[in-house]
């Protein structure tokens, strides 16, 4: 490899960076390298997208970033659809496609710190996007009488031109024209609605950055049902008329789910929230918990509050992977492995410790007989849903509470919180906070838990009802299993 000619040649550039006015085409991330770009900080993006009787799109996205470095040169991340026209500044911009990236070079180059916007033209027909990373396809995914939109983690390229990783967060304004009598849905507050002859267009925005992944975008024959939490946040869901009754009676504890987590977490940390209830089974198992508007298939509801800590768990992601978004996907545990502990909390709010160790025990032995040998801290490309990043981080979580005490426990928690929101964070980062505040190094316990193919004894306030639990099949991951199903939600 001639590393020596390297070290010596002291102003040569290494050969894995873009040349200086060039956007780097991927963010570096370690589990998914091909995602994100560089060159830039995109700052909004703006989708106007009609949708057709037979649910093709035709849609103008608009980009507003600042330069981070002179640029001939930039890339967004783009699969799919037909490419009528880009712009840089409002002037032709040539542009090629080449390995899920689309290269853009401007008629005038960018200079460091500069303002501008890329609009991309297009059309066609969306296709499922196949994640080799994910158990679902992902993308703008079409089902009989309407859409929705999942992407996590790295489908939202196959809809909209984006910088597609959690390391650069913009707002996002959505205009969705679809024809009448369907209902858009889309993250971030319903500004207005517009009435055009035979169709509909609604305003969306969402004013809170937000990770490319969260966004989402729904169309079908819904009815919306609003409601407030106890800190006044709006919450506006949205169901199919036919199980209105039954889905209202199965989120009518949201308002109370987030009062609770704001006293322990911190306040709620995005402007409105809500869920939307796709009219599209799935399966019964597929919940993603997109910014401000969690999805879930109408199999979800089942008019007795059964699948309840699935909602707890979407939740709670609004504060652990929303508002503080992995900084790479290696450590996506922290969004889950903290929002399925808080699924754990709440039932030891709402039924009591001895329940609450039911539910640990539980995915202690899920873990051990389901779970990856790699680490939590280290999962497989493909093994970023697998039960140890689940219930395993679960556990962890858990352990942390117990190492440190309440009190510390949950100050770690609202400063995380409070010190990534709008932003991203690591393993490392929770290590820091946590050896700040319980007043010890705590890289020993994180070695133990957290980079470790095998587990300890989860620590349990009752460590009898071990003998209790009994797995089933049904306990087993499925073959092909939606995001959501690697972590248990069937009743106790």
């Amino acid at each position: 490899m001639c590393i020596h000619h390297l070290a010596r040649a002291h102003n040569h550039r290494p050969r894995f960076e873009p040349p200086p006015t060039k956007g780097g085409s991927t963010a570096g991330d370690s589990r998914i390298p091909g995602i994100g770009n560089g060159g830039y900080d995109a700052k909004h993006y703006d989708a106007n997208i009609v949708v057709d009787a037979k649910g093709a799109l035709d849609a103008t996205s608009v980009m507003t970033a600042v330069a981070t470095q002179p640029l001939e040169q930039l890339n967004l991340d783009f699969v799919g659809f037909d490419i009528e026209a880009v712009k840089v500044n409002g002037a032709k911009a040539e542009y090629k496609r080449e390995d899920g990236e689309l290269i853009i070079k401007p008629s005038k180059a960018l200079g460091k710190g500069e303002k501008f916007q890329v609009s991309v033209d297009y059309n066609g027909d969306p296709k499922p996007f196949p994640s080799k990373h994910a158990p679902v396809a992902l993308g703008w995914n079409k089902f009989p009488g309407g859409s929705y939109v999942v992407s996590e983690p790295d489908g939202t390229r196959s809809w909209l031109p984006v910088n597609d990783h959690p390391t650069d967060k913009a707002a996002y304004s959505f205009h969705i024209t679809v024809p009448k009598p369907l209902v858009a849905a889309a993250n971030g507050k319903l500004t207005g609605i517009e009435e055009n002859d035979n169709s509909r267009t609604y305003h969306f925005d969402a004013k809170d950055e937000m990770a490319s992944y969260l966004s989402t975008v729904h169309v079908g024959d819904y009815v919306r049902s609003d409601s407030v939490s106890p800190n006044g946040i709006p919450i506006r869901n949205y169901f199919p008329p036919d199980i209105l009754k039954e889905a209202e009676h199965d989120f009518g504890r949201v308002p109370e789910m987030m009062g609770f987590f704001a006293d322990k977490f911190g306040p709620y940390p995005f402007e409105v929230y809500g869920n939307i209830v796709m009219d599209a089974n799935l399966g019964g198992a597929a919940a993603l918990e997109t910014q401000t508007l969690p999805l879930y298939d109408r199999g979800m509801v089942t008019g007795d509050r059964r699948t309840e800590r699935v909602l707890v768990h979407e939740l709670a992601h609004h504060w652990f992977g929303n508002s503080v978004s992995p900084g790479d996907w290696k450590d996506i545990w922290l969004n889950e492995g903290l929002a399925s502990y808080s699924e754990a909390l709440w039932i030891e709010h709402d039924q009591g410790v001895e329940a609450r160790d039911r539910y640990l025990a539980r995915a202690e032995k899920i873990v051990k007989r389901y779970g990856s040998k790699n680490p939590i801290g280290e999962p497989a490309p493909d093994g970023l849903f697998d039960s140890k990043i689940y219930q395993g981080g679960a556990l962890a979580v858990h352990a942390l509470r117990k190492e440190v005490g309440d009190e510390t426990f949950f100050d770690i928690l609202r400063s995380y919180g409070a010190e990534h929101r709008d932003s991203t964070a690591t393993t490392a980062d929770l290590i820091a906070i946590s050896t700040e505040k319980a007043g010890k190094d705590m890289q020993p316990f994180f070695n133990e838990w957290i980079y470790s193919s095998e587990l300890p004894e989860v620590p349990l306030d009752n460590p009898w009802v071990r003998g209790s639990i009994f797995l089933t099949e049904a306990d087993a991951p499925p073959i092909e299993p939606s995001k959501e199903a690697y972590h248990d939600f069937r009743e106790l």
